[in-house]
């Protein structure tokens, strides 16, 4: 039975996060004191008194009460369920799933070649290369028979921050990386002088990225998958002014979901750059034998935990403010990105983003939807040198550059949380013309213009709760 509807009076909002995400509690006391000025704000459940009603939760995940879930009137920022999207073995099925039965979606382009699976020692992966991942076994053979290498990409499923993120492009190498993982015995510890001095493994295995700072335990993180490498990635320079070094980027755009459903993504798109020039994954490992994935890897977690104060201190922009930077490789090497080309890697970042959330509507209880809440998501997608986009993983929330983060934020509140609260007060009978109010606001965040939230997809899901 639904609860009765609240009377008109001062809302109440918690927002509860970590102290390493302060930064988010900060942004939304700027972004309610701006634009929902009636409303309290609380930043631990110990600061309500008893019994005291909250309106509107924006936490952490880990820190919602999914009890008050269950009143209609109680606003959330997160949905319960939306694992066929954030987890990459889910979102790898969730996709593929979804192509079987639409062949002809746009995410077949958009969506790079990837494989998921279980695996813990690499003693197993005999049988995983004839069976499960028997294409990326068959690259392997296609190269030793001459034919061109093929790259790819292994990521641990619930590892973030880059952690357990390897290139491999041959069967030795996928069972270096998996003994790597492997937690070390005792015989191990005494054999690994020995180990030290062997010159007969393959080079770029014998290491990863800055050492073990980005080892995972296999036997702990036992879902993973493989994707293919985009090899031929769109090259700019992250420095100002400057057209000399092709770096590797990638884009983080921010989609929110709202109630059962409606997404919209949020314009501009932030560009991530890799730490180092881009060079091709052959020519990454050095005469020691160590691989270094810093020209390959975009992610500004990984930077920075890393290199520390090394980092690039300008590794982030947007896609929309690099119209007059040079291609610097590819087809296209010497010509401007260009504002139409901009637009057209727009059209398709959208397109993507509608495709992966209807295979995700259609992927049954991996993914669920509540009508009292909305959730913002980071979708990461790289851009090759055709301006293709690949949509390499769906992120729950994340913060790159504070200017775009209180910019999302304020369009949120405008299109999740007002018109939420609105229709309660219109339902009491305290503001008839609640939502009127909001029409102007809506237009000037959703039609037209390089800013704000673009609509890409509304649908109406039945049960979605």
């Amino acid at each position: 039975m639904a609860s009765a509807v609240p009377d008109k009076r001062t809302r109440t909002a918690l927002v509860q996060y970590p102290p390493s995400q302060r930064y988010v509690v900060d942004s939304l006391r700027t972004a309610f004191s701006r634009q929902l000025p009636g409303w309290t704000l609380f930043t631990s459940a110990a600061e309500l008194a008893d019994g005291q009603k909250v309106d509107l939760q924006w936490s952490d995940y880990d820190a919602l009460d999914w009890d008050l879930a269950q009143d209609e009137h109680t606003l959330l920022n997160s949905f319960c369920i939306r694992k066929g999207l954030i987890r990459k073995s889910n979102l790898a099925h969730t996709i593929a799933l979804y192509l079987s039965k639409n062949p002809d979606s746009s995410l077949r382009r958009a969506a790079p070649k990837t494989f998921h699976f279980s695996c813990s020692f690499a003693d197993e992966l005999d049988e995983l290369l004839m069976d499960d991942l028997y294409e990326v076994d068959q690259s392997f053979v296609e190269a030793d028979a001459g034919g061109e290498s093929k790259w790819w990409i292994l990521k641990a499923a619930l590892a973030d921050k880059g952690n357990g993120i390897r290139l491999f492009n041959s069967r030795e190498t996928l069972e270096e990386i998996f003994q790597e993982f492997e937690p070390e015995s005792d015989d191990d510890e005494e054999e690994e002088e020995e180990d030290k001095e062997d010159e007969t493994r393959p080079a770029a295995s014998r290491a990863a990225l800055f050492g073990a700072d980005t080892r995972v335990d296999a036997t702990q993180l036992r879902e993973w998958v493989i994707q293919e490498y985009v090899s031929s990635p769109l090259l700019l320079d992250p420095a100002p002014d400057s057209n000399t070094h092709g770096t590797k980027f990638h884009l983080r755009v921010y989609v929110l979901a709202v109630g059962g459903l409606a997404v919209y993504v949020h314009h501009p798109y932030l560009a991530l750059f890799a730490s180092s020039p881009y060079q091709p994954p052959a020519a990454s490992a050095s005469e020691s034998g160590e691989f270094d994935l810093s020209a390959h890897l975009t992610n500004t977690c990984l930077q920075t935990s890393v290199l520390g104060e090394e980092a690039p201190s300008v590794s982030v922009s947007t896609l929309q403010s690099m119209a007059d930077k040079v291609i610097l490789g590819g087809p296209h090497e010497g010509e401007k990105l260009s504002e139409e080309r901009i637009s057209r890697v727009e059209e398709s970042v959208r397109e993507a983003v509608a495709e992966v959330f209807k295979a995700a509507v259609g992927a049954g209880s991996s993914f669920q939807a509540l009508p009292n809440a909305f959730e913002i998501f980071g979708l990461d997608f790289l851009v090759d040198s055709s301006f293709q986009v690949s949509l390499l993983e769906v992120n729950a929330t994340g913060a790159e550059l504070q200017g775009i983060i209180d910019h999302l934020f304020a369009c949120t509140i405008d299109t999740a949380v007002k018109p939420f609260f609105a229709r309660q007060d219109t339902q009491a009978g305290g503001a008839g013309d609640a939502e009127d109010k909001l029409v102007d606001t809506f237009e000037r965040l959703h039609v037209g213009g390089s800013r704000g939230l673009k609509e890409v997809l509304r649908v109406e899901i039945s049960r979605a709760w």
